[in-house]
């Protein structure tokens, strides 16, 4: 299992993640899903363009650079909208879980696996 901590204040953003593979994962997403539980997450590298086309629930996007510091938070995105930034990588999560973290531009995001 990994999760994901936020360097600056230690506090654990997410403690289930995980991270997309191949084509189908990275379209279906979070697609069709009824819901996440609320230290869950869904990372996808790179980040081309995230869409909530058939989703049921508004969700948080974290856009990471290279080094997995969060250079965009996008709260909220309710379903049936589209955002189109590109980035190293995006973490999908349930709307609030930003805010929960403390998650500021700029903070280093650490990946633990174990």
């Amino acid at each position: 299992m990994n999760r994901i901590v936020n360097g600056r204040n230690d506090r654990v953003f997410l403690s289930q993640v995980r991270e997309t593979q191949g084509l189908w994962q990275r379209f279906a997403g979070l697609m069709f899903t009824s819901s996440i539980g609320q230290s869950e997450g869904l990372v996808f590298r790179p980040a081309g363009g995230v869409h909530t086309q058939f989703m049921r629930f508004a969700i948080d996007l974290v856009y990471l650079d290279g080094a997995n510091r969060v250079c965009a938070i996008r709260e909220a995105m309710p379903p049936w909208r589209f955002d189109m930034r590109s980035a190293a990588a995006v973490i999908e999560a349930n709307a609030g879980a930003a805010s929960a973290a403390d998650l500021r531009i700029g903070d280093q995001l650490h990946f633990d696996i174990g």
